[in-house]
Order: C-alpha cells, then structure tokens, then sequence
C-alpha cells in the first residue's frame, strides 16, 4: 500500500460516523414505548420513524443532536464533549464561547472570551455537557447560535437553546444558572482566539499550565469515565448529568430540589414482590438489579436511581404490581447513595414449577401458578398489555 492510499483510507475513518445499535432503542425492549426523541430532532430526516427506527447513512450529515437525546444510548460516535472538557480543562480565560463546525465566523467573539470550535452541532452536546463544564470554574460558557438560521441545520436552533435553558434550570441550585447562555448576538465582537477542540494549541508555555491545572485535566477525564461504556446503560447525555452533579458540592437547595424534568426517577416496592427478577431484566440500563446469594438461598433487589430513565418498563412487567416508580424524585432521593437495596430475604422454589421465589408465609406458588390455580381457563398478561384479539365473548356480544 502506498503512503497515499494509506493517508486516504486514514482520512477515510469518520469517528464521528453515526451507527444505530436498534437493539438498544427502547423500542426493541418495550413495544408500549413512545420515545420519539431522535428522529423528532434529525434535521435532515435521516432517521426513519419506526419501532424501532431505521438510520439512513447517506442521508446522515453527522451533526450529533441524535446522540445526547437518545435516553439508552442506541445511537453511537465520538460526539465533541470529550475534546470539550478536554480543551476547557487547559484554558485560562473564564469564559469561553462554543461555535459548530459550520459557524461562519468562529474567530469573532466578546472581547476576554476564547472560542472554542466543536465537531458537529452544538446540539450535539446535550444539557449533561454544560452541567459537566459547571466545575470547571468557568463565569461565562456561551453557545455561539446567532448564525442558526442561514445553517442547513437551523432546525437544530431551538434544541440548542432548550439544552442551555435544561443545565440553567439544574444550576441555579449551585447559584450557576448565569455562568450557561445562548448568544443573542448583540454586542460589540472583536476578533479573540479560538480553539479547535480536538486540537487545542499545546506550546511549550502551555505545557506548563497543563501541569499546573492537571486536576482539572483529572477531572475532565474522570466525568468522561463510563459515559460510553458496552451494555446496558442510560444515555450519555444523562450519565454526563450525573458526571457534573457529582463533582459540584451539595446544592442549597437539596431538601427540596426536584429531578424529575432532567429525566430522573425512583422505584420504590412492597413485599408483594416475588423476586422473580423480571423487572431486572426488562430494565434498560440495570437501574434495577437481582443479586440472588450463595446456593440461590437468598436474594435482594437493588436500585440505582443515577440509572433510572423512568421509563416505567419494570412497572409494566411487574406481575404482582408491587412496582412505583416516582418521576418528580428529590435531590437526596437520586443522589444521597449511589445504590438502595429495596427488598431482601430467602428464596424457595414453587412447588409447582420449581421457579425461585421470595419466601412468604402466605403462599409460595409463583405469580403465574398462583394465577393459574386460581384462573384455571384464563390467561394471564403482564400489566398495561392489551390481547392481539378480543375474546369470543367480547365477539359475540
């Protein structure tokens, strides 16, 4: 291979190419979802509606606004947050204004700012990217948006706003909310630096800085730790989220702070609960898990509400409706511990089908035995399901 063929098919490697995992699309998990998040915000309709939905590569422009929406995190690339915290963590102003890649005139700015150009749309980022940015110290963070409108993304224009007014809402408990805006683009610009984000300028002197602020370099790195990580997990806008709250101290209001517009929630059970783990196991992001002891003796469920989405599946699916699930959590509900056990005890087997349930001293059949004795010319759907078809009664009436 020549070394022209080879810087060609280097080039060739778009990290930040968009793939769609559509087993992860919450579509593909719960039929009863109505999640339409990532081809509402498309704006070139290269996300084709659908249970789950269809990516069309030769339509995708790689803007990025797919990937902070989408709450599983089907959607897949290397977005510009990382390079973001990568860059604010070197600079030395305390204010920096963010500009796309189609920005027509980056180098322009207020005056004291630096300028930092990112791959894709800014509504690329997502609320969780200016939340995570919040420990950084920064006084001014601006989205550059004001040339929107002449974009061939300018439908992306009010998700970029709406993203800076979610983190301004979320800081103001921090006393932050005006450290985050969106350019009006009033005021006088001059010409101030601008940075590329995947290639921030790295001269001798700032060698030197990057020593001096390695903590917040440390930082940068640790809120970027598991935001991508295989398997089941909340989106990355989300976990980015979690990543800045956890580095920010305790809000002035936690007692009465509400997360529920941010896309958090909390479960809470009754000892109706058989431990049959289907809950954990419809879960989309191991928010809940069934950790059953040695010889399958005993059992205990537990939940994460840094992981919850509030999807409401494990709800749906939970037989014995012993499931609640809380879509206005407070602030100590979601971050006070990192795990809750919510029910413990021993396990048995039906003595019907050999299926391990929680020990009760009222019955020990499963929930489907326990149906079936009790409805023996029935059938039995989890709760919120609806038949494929009516019942011959319900026809012939």
């Amino acid at each position: 291979m020549s070394l022209i063929d080879a810087a060609e098919r280097f080039a060739a490697m778009d990290h930040s190419t968009i793939a769609l995992d559509a087993a992860r699309c919450l579509h593909s998990i719960d039929r009863n979802a109505e999640c339409a998040a990532c081809f509402t915000c498309c704006p070139v309709d290269a996300i084709v509606p659908g249970k789950p939905p269809a990516l069309d590569p030769e339509r995708c422009e790689s803007c990025l606004a797919c990937l902070p929406v989408c709450p599983t995190g089907a959607y897949s690339a290397d977005d510009a947050v990382s390079a973001l915290l990568n860059a604010t963590a070197h600079v030395e102003s305390t204010a920096v204004e963010l500009v796309c890649e189609l920005h027509p005139q980056p180098e322009m700015g207020s005056e004291g700012s630096i300028g930092i150009g990112i791959r894709g749309c800014l509504a690329g980022l997502g609320a969780g990217a200016y939340v995570a940015l919040a420990p950084f110290g920064l006084e001014h963070v601006i989205a550059r948006n004001e040339a929107c409108a002449a974009c061939r993304w300018s439908a992306l224009q009010a998700e970029i706003t709406a993203q800076v007014e979610s983190a301004r809402r979320l800081l103001a408990s921090w006393d932050k909310r005006d450290s985050v805006a969106v350019s009006s683009g009033d005021g006088e610009m001059v010409v101030r630096p601008v940075w590329n984000a995947d290639n921030p300028p790295l001269s001798r002197r700032e060698l030197f800085r990057m020593m001096a602020r390695r903590g917040q370099v440390a930082m940068a790195r640790a809120m970027e730790n598991g935001v991508h990580p295989a398997g089941r997990r909340p989106g990355r806008d989300h976990l980015r989220l979690v990543g800045g709250i956890e580095h920010l101290p305790l809000p002035r209001a936690d007692d009465t702070m509400e997360l529920g517009e941010f896309g958090f929630a909390t479960v809470s059970l009754t000892e109706a609960c058989t431990a049959c783990g289907a809950c954990a196991r419809a879960c989309p992001t191991e928010a809940l898990k069934l950790e059953k002891g040695e010889d399958n003796a005993s059992f205990a469920l537990t939940f994460s509400a840094r992981m919850c989405i509030g999807c409401d599946l494990c709800s749906r699916v939970c037989m014995p409706q012993a499931i609640t699930v809380d879509h206005s959590p407070g602030f100590s509900g979601v971050f006070k511990t990192a795990t809750t056990t919510l029910l413990e005890g021993e396990l048995v087997a039906c003595p019907r089908c050999g299926a391990l349930v929680a020990k009760r001293a009222d019955n020990q059949l499963c929930d489907l035995c326990e149906f079936r004795r009790t409805h023996p010319f029935g059938s039995v759907l989890p709760p919120g399901f609806k038949p494929s078809r009516p019942d011959t009664a319900s026809e012939a009436r």
